[in-house]
C-alpha cells in the first residue's frame, strides 16, 4: 500500500530571486514522464508557479531525494538551491489540506491569498496527459471542482490580491468595460510601473504606451511583455495624454524628467488619470482640467482597505466550508484504501491447489516441493513453521512469543 507525499517549495524561504524551483510546462512534462517510469509511483501532480512549486506523488516509498535529483537534472542550472529548501510531508491529510487552501486562496488566516485554481486546472490537465492520474487523483480533482462551485454558490465574492498594481489593473478593467479598444499609457517605468504593465498585459490589454527617458529600462521584460508596448520619450507626454483614454503615472518628481515646464494640454475627450506617486505632482498638474477624472494614491489605498474588509468576511465563510468538504473527501479516501487493503488480503488468502493439498500465499509465496507421501497435517505444519520463522526474524516482539507453543496450540485446536 502507498500514500500521498508532498514536496513543497516557496520563494518566501529565501531572499535570493534565482533560488527557485519553478518548472515551465515542458520541464513539468519531463519530470512527470520520468516519475511514470518509477514503479513505486502510481500517481503524481506537479503545480509550479514562479512563487512556489508543489509536487504531490502517491508511492509506497519516500522518493524525495530522487525527485530532487531529477529536478536538478532537468533544470541543469549552476548554483542550484539545496534540497533542504524543500519542505517534505508524509501526512496525507495535511498535504492535501495545504494544497486545497492554496487552490482556493484561504491559506492566509486574516485576508486570504491569491487563489491558484486556474493553475490547478492546468496542472491536473498536464498530469492527465502524462498518464499520472489514477482513481485517487481523479476523485480529488472532482472534489476540488465541486468545492469551487460550492464556494461560488454559497460565499460572496473574493478579492484575491491587495497590491497597488493589481488594484489599479482591476480599476482600469472596470473603467473601460464599455470601451471596445481602450488606449492605456503608463508614465514612468520604475518598479511599480513595471508591475502595473505586467498585470495589464496578463489581463489581455494590448499596445500599452510607456513614457520613459530611454528604452534601457525595458531590458528585464520577457516573452509577450516585449511585444506589447509602444515607447514614447518624455517630450511626447502631451501627445500621449491626448491620444490615450487612461493615463497611469508613477513619477515621484516631474522637474528632473521634463526639460521645460509643461503647459496644460488641450483635451478633446474625458481622460482618467491615476497618480500613484506620494507627492502627486502629476495629478496637481492636470487635476484642475474639467475633462480629467483623477484618482490619487489615497484613493487606491481606500479601495484596498475595502477589499480587505470584504475578504475578512469571505474567509470566515469559505474556510470552514472547504474544511467540511475536505473531511468528506478524506473519509472517502480512507474507505477506498480500506477496500483496497481488503482486496489484497483476500488475494493473498486465496487457496491454490497442489494436487489434493492446499496452501495459502500468505504463508509462503514460493511453490513448495513436497512428496505425495506427506500427510496433509505434516505439510501444513511445515508451512506454518516456515511462515512463523519469517515473522520471528522480523518481529520486534520475538522474545515475548513462544512460537512452538503457537504451532502446538494450532493443531490442538484444529
Amino acid at each position: 500500500m502507498g500514500q500521498f507525499r508532498l514536496l513543497s517549495f516557496s520563494t518566501k524561504v529565501t531572499t535570493k530571486e534565482d533560488f527557485n524551483f519553478y518548472l515551465d510546462l515542458e520541464e513539468t512534462k519531463k519530470l512527470l514522464l520520468q516519475l511514470k517510469h518509477w514503479p513505486t509511483i502510481k500517481e503524481a501532480l506537479v503545480l509550479s508557479v514562479p512563487e512556489r512549486t508543489e509536487i504531490l506523488y502517491y508511492s509506497s516509498e519516500v522518493l524525495d531525494d530522487a525527485i530532487y535529483s531529477a529536478i536538478v537534472a532537468i533544470k541543469a542550472k549552476d548554483n542550484f538551491p539545496a534540497a533542504n529548501l524543500f519542505q517534505h510531508s508524509c501526512n496525507e491529510e495535511r498535504s492535501l489540506t495545504h494544497l486545497s487552501e492554496l487552490c482556493f486562496g484561504v491559506q492566509s488566516s486574516t485576508y486570504g491569498s491569491v487563489p491558484l485554481f486556474p493553475h490547478f486546472v492546468a496542472a491536473f490537465s498536464t498530469a492527465s496527459q502524462c498518464g499520472m492520474t489514477g482513481d485517487l487523483l481523479e476523485q480529488w480533482w472532482n472534489h476540488l471542482v465541486s468545492t469551487n462551485n460550492a464556494i461560488k454558490n454559497e460565499v460572496s465574492f473574493q478579492f484575491p490580491n491587495f497590491s497597488i498594481s493589481y488594484t489599479v489593473t482591476d480599476m482600469v478593467t472596470e473603467l473601460i468595460r464599455k470601451v471596445k479598444t481602450p488606449k492605456i499609457a503608463i508614465v514612468g517605468f520604475n518598479a511599480l510601473g513595471k508591475r502595473v504593465y505586467q498585470n495589464l498585459t496578463q489581463k489581455g490589454f494590448n499596445k500599452i504606451t510607456i513614457v520613459e527617458s530611454s528604452i534601457t529600462s525595458f531590458s528585464t521584460l520577457q516573452g509577450e511583455e516585449l511585444k506589447n508596448f509602444i515607447f514614447e520619450p518624455f517630450d511626447q507626454t502631451k501627445n500621449v495624454l491626448q491620444e490615450n483614454d487612461i493615463v497611469i503615472s508613477t513619477l515621484e518628481d516631474l522637474e528632473p524628467v521634463f526639460s521645460q515646464e509643461l503647459e496644460t494640454p488641450d483635451l478633446s475627450s474625458p481622460k482618467v488619470l491615476i497618480d500613484l506617486s506620494l507627492k502627486g505632482d502629476f495629478l496637481a498638474w492636470l487635476n484642475h482640467h474639467e475633462l480629467v477624472i483623477s484618482f490619487e494614491l489615497a484613493d487606491i489605498y481606500q479601495i484596498i482597505e475595502n477589499k480587505m474588509d470584504i475578504n475578512k468576511r469571505w474567509l470566515k465563510k469559505a474556510k470552514p466550508l472547504i474544511a467540511q468538504r475536505n473531511a468528506v473527501f478524506f473519509d472517502w479516501m480512507d474507505k477506498k484504501k480500506g477496500l483496497n487493503m481488503l482486496d489484497q488480503a483476500n488475494d493473498l488468502l486465496n487457496k491454490h491447489s497442489f494436487g489434493d493439498q492446499y496452501f495459502t500465499k500468505v504463508m509462503n509465496n514460493d511453490n513448495l516441493k513436497v512428496k505425495k507421501s506427506l500427510t496433509s497435517s505434516l505439510m501444513n505444519k511445515q508451512l506454518l513453521k516456515k511462515s512463523i520463522e519469517k515473522i520471528r526474524s522480523a518481529s520486534p516482539y520475538k522474545d515475548m512469543i513462544n512460537y512452538e507453543r503457537m504451532v502446538n496450540d494450532f493443531y490442538l485446536y484444529n
